[in-house]
């Protein structure tokens, strides 16, 4: 039997089995090349929010993942993905990601922060925005329900005030009195 023969091609070697006619291809070996870093959300970190972190490195053979924080010991989680529930502000710092098999180890080190408020406070534009859009009408309908209850009183007719009249019998048949008295003197001269 002859020996396999190795034909290295763009990182590959393929084994070249004369007697069998196989072909099998491998890659390298190769320690784990600097680790790349992705954050979701990308966008900017708000506190509560939940944050995750995923590592990957090309390595041969594949690489175990350690994540660090700055200035701390024992690492915060092991494996390609790390997830940081309700983020705070003390979460905020740097964070290493390890990529590591038994050709070596590579590091790749980002830095995470409580986003600075921008888009919270463009949020909160909006929200006083819209408080205030909704208010203006409301105060304007005030104003006007106002001004017509006004309106509506000024121009009713008042209702008529009773009066008591004070019958008193002197004044009550006056003019009945003078007519009578004016009739007899009539009829006393006819006759």
């Amino acid at each position: 039997m002859f020996p396999a023969l190795c034909l290295w091609t763009f990182a590959s070697c393929h084994y070249i089995y004369p007697s069998m006619l196989i072909t099998l291809n491998t890659s390298p070996p190769d320690s784990p090349k600097p680790p790349s870093v992705s954050v979701s959300p990308s966008a900017e970190i708000e506190e509560g929010s939940s944050v995750t972190l995923t590592c990957s490195s090309d390595a041969n053979p594949a690489a175990n993942y350690t994540w660090y924080k700055e200035n701390e010991d024992s690492p915060k989680a092991s494996g390609q993905i790390f997830t940081i529930t309700d983020f705070r502000a003390e979460h905020s710092g740097s964070y290493s990601c390890g990529a590591q098999n038994k050709l070596g180890r590579s590091n790749s080190t980002f830095h995470l922060s409580v986003g600075t408020g921008s888009s919270t406070m463009i949020v909160n534009i909006i929200r006083t925005t819209l408080g205030v859009l909704i208010l203006i009408p409301v105060f304007l309908l005030s104003l006007w329900m106002r001004k017509k209850k006004a309106l509506r009183s000024t121009t009713e007719a008042p209702e008529p005030e009773e009066i008591e009249l004070d019958s008193d019998p002197e004044y009550e048949n006056d003019s009945h009195t003078a007519a009578q008295t004016e009739d007899t003197e009539e009829q006393e001269d006819m006759v």
